[in-house]
């Protein structure tokens, strides 16, 4: 959704795909959303690491997940970008492992807000899933994005000598 102004395009949603893309080292924008989303994601851990409920933890919680939520939107919204397959990118993208992990961070937190969803006591298990915030950060880490480059380029070699050991 690029915007005409004034006859010429401005391709806010370009910006929007490298501000929320892990950092440029000459990004400041960029590098401040990602070391603000790392603390969010710090912050999230919270509540599951004090086992406890209530007041100041349920509005972590809530705010939070509202983060997370709104992360998740500006993903979708400039997946096309990130996918390079134009409008098919729509589709795709929320089956993309990041995106998988993303609304599996999200959807317990959502069924615990949402009173509707408390009468269905089974699917309040999935409040566990909350601990996949965690692999959030591997979108912000560059050190753990090269080894997983490591393990992708390597990935044969690792299977052949897993199937020796």
């Amino acid at each position: 959704m690029d915007i005409k102004v004034g006859g010429k395009e401005t391709h806010m949603r370009r910006r929007l795909f490298e501000i929320i893309e892990v950092a440029e080292e000459s990004d400041a924008i960029s590098r401040i959303y990602d070391v603000t989303m790392m603390i969010v994601i710090v912050l999230s851990l919270l509540p599951i690491a004090l086992k406890s409920s209530g007041g100041a933890v349920d509005v972590l919680e809530k705010a939070t997940t509202g983060v997370f939520i709104f992360d998740y939107a500006l993903r979708f919204s400039t997946a096309d970008y990130k996918l390079n397959k134009k409008k098919k990118s729509f589709l795709l993208y929320p089956f993309t492992p990041m995106a998988i992990i993303d609304l599996l961070s999200i959807l317990p937190s959502i069924i615990a807000i949402n009173g509707v969803f408390r009468i269905l006591k089974v699917l309040r298990l999935l409040r566990t899933l909350r601990v996949f915030r965690v692999f959030k950060v591997i979108r912000y880490s560059k050190s753990i994005s090269i080894i997983i480059n490591v393990f992708k380029k390597q990935r044969e070699s690792l299977l052949v000598v897993g199937g020796l050991a």
